[in-house]
């Protein structure tokens, strides 16, 4: 095995240390004390004892969703950029995240989520799958469309799908408690984050993550075009489907344990290529580790700042929303040179 440049170990090792210092400092901030904290936990684990524990029961859970949230996005980001040629594509651009939200949002209206909590990532997954199928069928269908023009087709998807969710939302304005718990899960919130909601999310995210890194070396193939992924004996057709099911399984795990989650996706994988280049062998684990570090940082900070009117999912879509705008504006000179 060769070795990694200089420039990439140490990206490795910063990522690395990052990622241990924001975890320590995630279980070790809050509210209480440690040493009241400490307390508890070793009162459960010497004594017995069962009651609520700041950092077993908040802390942890929270911090691994947050990774679990962050590398999900990332990594289907970047693997959505590759597959489609494209580097504006996530989940957010073209409309994944709003099919698997209005199957959640079915969910809630219907009350299934009290009774059956896991038909939350189920329906996440489903409408994820369902829409990013859609919407690659019916961009192969308009003549003369490529593969890496999918981005007005997403677009005109996410804003039917947005239309619908505002016109459901609007019919049950009067269920002020539905609205509520409605509103707090799109806007991306992580308080109350529980267990519950990492068993809902691990296991898509540990699946979905394996299966990306298993074809890391077919995105790189694919990235040079069909023709020439088929010539070096990349069953295209094959991959193409199992890496959309992979980012379906990842958006859906993050929708149904954070909620919206905006352009994350987007900006990460281009931060992540800026540092090492664009080969996914490298860049699906950079993804991973600057992913779970960038949204537990964000969480953090706004937690140490006392800012309490405003979640990651809000942050994370005005920034990205910038980000989206500079990318498009940074792009229009080549489309007009091409033009021309």
């Amino acid at each position: 095995m060769t070795s990694l440049r200089p420039s990439l170990k140490m990206t490795y090792i910063a990522l690395w240390i990052m990622l241990g210092l924001t975890a320590i400092a995630t279980l070790l901030y809050g509210d209480l004390p440690w040493n009241v904290v400490w307390q508890g936990i070793t009162q459960r684990w010497l004594l017995g004892a069962t009651q609520w524990n700041a950092l077993l029961d908040e802390r942890l859970p929270r911090l691994i969703v947050l990774f679990c949230t962050g590398a999900s996005l990332a990594v289907s980001g970047a693997v959505m950029q590759a597959l489609f040629h494209n580097p504006l594509a996530s989940p957010s651009v073209l409309g994944v995240s709003c099919g698997g939200s209005l199957c959640v949002l079915l969910v809630f209206i219907l009350g299934w989520h009290s009774n059956y909590p896991y038909a939350i990532p189920i329906a996440a997954f489903g409408g994820c799958l369902i829409t990013i199928l859609f919407i690659y069928t019916l961009s192969q269908r308009r003549s003369g469309a490529p593969l890496h023009n999918l981005i007005l087709t997403g677009i005109a998807i996410s804003t039917l799908l947005l239309a619908i969710q505002g016109a459901i939302l609007y019919a049950l304005r009067d269920q002020w408690q539905l609205i509520q718990t409605l509103t707090e899960w799109e806007s991306g919130s992580t308080s109350n984050r529980t267990w519950k909601h990492v068993h809902m999310q691990l296991p898509l995210t540990l699946v979905g993550l394996i299966g990306c890194w298993w074809y890391r070396r077919e995105i790189d193939l694919l990235a040079l075009g069909d023709e020439e992924a088929c010539n070096l004996g990349v069953n295209v057709n094959q991959v193409r489907w199992r890496l959309f099911l992979c980012v379906a399984i990842l958006t859906g795990g993050a929708l149904a344990a954070v909620g919206m989650i905006a352009f994350f996706g987007l900006v990460l994988p281009h931060m992540m290529r800026r540092l090492q280049g664009p080969s996914n062998v490298h860049l699906i684990p950079l993804c991973l580790m600057g992913g779970g570090t960038a949204i537990a940082i964000l969480d953090l900070g706004l937690r140490m700042l006392h800012i309490y009117t405003l979640s990651i999912g809000n942050v994370a879509a005005i920034l990205g929303g910038l980000f989206f705008l500079f990318l498009l504006f940074k792009r229009e000179p080549e489309h007009l040179r091409q033009a021309a």
